[in-house]
């Protein structure tokens, strides 16, 4: 197919832009789209949920951007003009993928913390790649940020609590235990001369380590529990 004409070119774009946060500038809402040139053929959240979409069936490293263009029927020089690299590709998936947060209403702040975890965790089993994306600093995107702003305000009411801290805590809890599940999903087990050296030189944990680990929920609940029992004491 012939090139699509693109996501607006610098005539449209405020002199203090860059290319390369361009395309977050727009998922902000802080640039408008281009007034002047020839219309895009498909718009930022096209290309996010057609990258998504990639990733869900080979995971990260089944994405890249020829590989959106020739979803999208765009030549690859032609997918530049939305995205201009495979890390801004992966910021707007993980926004996609990431989704609005849960709204919490629940009436104790440790339903409201399950309710938030138990949300996201649904996220990641939904989109397992996710966990394959690790956070480098602060998010890019509203939507991280928005699932933050919901545990901060969740917990504004709770003296002594901070939102913030927690939602990181918890979201490393389950980008941990997502990885985990990814494991057991694909068996990859030690080989059998690692249990071997596993048992001799750490033989105490070892012997932890043989007990059932299919139900990766139940493992990640256990220790949002543990968490959640910190934050009931005085």
């Amino acid at each position: 197919m012939g090139e699509d004409p693109g996501a607006g070119g610098s005539a449209g774009e405020p002199a203090h832009s860059h290319p390369g946060d361009r395309a977050l500038r727009l998922l902000w809402g802080v640039d408008p789209p281009p007034a002047r040139g020839p219309k895009a053929r498909w718009s930022l959240n096209d290309v996010a949920l057609r990258a998504l979409a990639l990733a869900d069936k080979g995971g990260l490293e089944n994405v890249s951007l020829a590989k959106v263009a020739a979803e999208l029927g765009v030549t690859t020089t032609a997918i530049y003009r939305y995205v201009d690299s495979k890390d801004v590709l992966v910021a707007l998936m993980v926004d996609a993928a990431i989704g609005d947060p849960p709204t919490l209403t629940e009436d104790s702040l440790e339903d409201r913390c399950r309710a938030w975890v138990r949300a996201l965790r649904e996220r990641y089993r939904l989109h397992p790649w996710l966990a394959d994306v690790q956070p480098t600093g602060i998010p890019r995107q509203p939507r991280p940020f928005g699932w933050i702003e919901a545990m901060v305000t969740a917990t504004a009411e709770y003296r002594g609590v901070d939102g913030l801290r927690l939602s990181l805590l918890f979201e490393g809890l389950v980008r941990a235990y997502s990885t985990i599940a990814r494991g057991v999903v694909a068996d990859t087990a030690p080989a059998a001369w690692m249990s071997t050296a596993l048992a001799e030189r750490f033989p105490a944990l070892a012997r932890v380590a043989q007990r059932d680990w299919s139900n990766v929920d139940a493992e990640l609940d256990y220790s949002l529990e543990i968490v959640l029992r910190g934050l009931a004491r005085p």
